[in-house]
């Protein structure tokens, strides 16, 4: 049994607009912390696989807000035979490595996350200018790719993605639940979603049961085969991108 912490996402059902949900849950839509996202993909023409990062469970990306930026590199779904010793426990207070569950709905997941703070405006001054995007990570993160990743993975040969709009709003209170829960919400094209989640260190399950109880007594709605958001919005991304070309 994984003692990893366990992070459970719902993500609301487009049957109900984000403005709708937002008022239920009584959240402001012009006080949530803003945030830009990126995506890294490999956006070669004529590639036999679309996103093949995404296809190979890597996710880079890159997040920026007022306060802050930082860049992830991300193995999800994560397979426990990818990471050798180094790389098979979180770091001491799990900001610079982490290992975790993710809950969707019936999807169990694992995932692997390395993490790089950045100074603020960087990533703005690199996707903008062009500038050499290996400046984004630093060498724990490319020595995760390296040791874990199933593919090799050149920098320069990648495509900032984005950005997407994004709004935060943390320990929010849905009904009766009584854990802290945090919504998202991203906007890009025609996509606007708004996803719910909790971290759970035991008890994952019941806390997951009890979490969707309380949103569904809310009157919002769900499906339990939750397609991930990260998916969703880089086939958005990727089919503006090679729109414009």
């Amino acid at each position: 049994m994984s003692n990893e912490p366990v992070e459970i996402k719902v993500t609301l059902s487009e049957k109900v607009p984000v403005p709708t949900a937002l008022s239920t849950l009584g959240l402001d839509p012009d006080h949530g912390s803003p945030m830009q996202i990126w995506f890294l993909e490999d956006e070669t023409p004529g590639i036999r696989t679309k996103l093949p990062l995404l296809a190979a469970g890597i996710v880079i990306r890159l997040r920026s807000s007022h306060s802050k930026d930082d860049s992830t590199i991300k193995l999800r779904p994560c397979r426990r035979t990818q990471l050798i010793p180094k790389w098979s426990t979180s770091s001491p207070d799990g900001k610079k490595y982490r290992l975790e569950q993710d809950w969707a709905g019936q999807r169990r997941t694992l995932a692997a996350s390395a993490v790089h703070q950045l100074a603020p405006g960087l990533i703005e001054d690199v996707t903008s200018n062009g500038n050499d995007l290996c400046t984004l990570f630093n060498d724990h993160q490319q020595q995760f790719l390296e040791d874990c990743a199933d593919l090799r993975i050149a920098f320069a040969g990648l495509t900032p993605l984005g950005p997407v709009n994004a709004a935060k709003w943390k320990n929010i209170t849905v009904g009766d639940f009584d854990s802290e829960v945090d919504a998202e919400r991203w906007t890009f094209g025609s996509v606007d979603f708004l996803e719910l989640s909790i971290r759970a260190e035991r008890d994952a399950g019941k806390h997951q049961r009890r979490f969707e109880e309380a949103i569904r007594a809310q009157g919002l709605s769900f499906s339990l085969e939750q397609a991930p958001k990260t998916s969703q919005i880089l086939t958005e991304l990727s089919t503006a991108h090679n729109a414009d070309r």
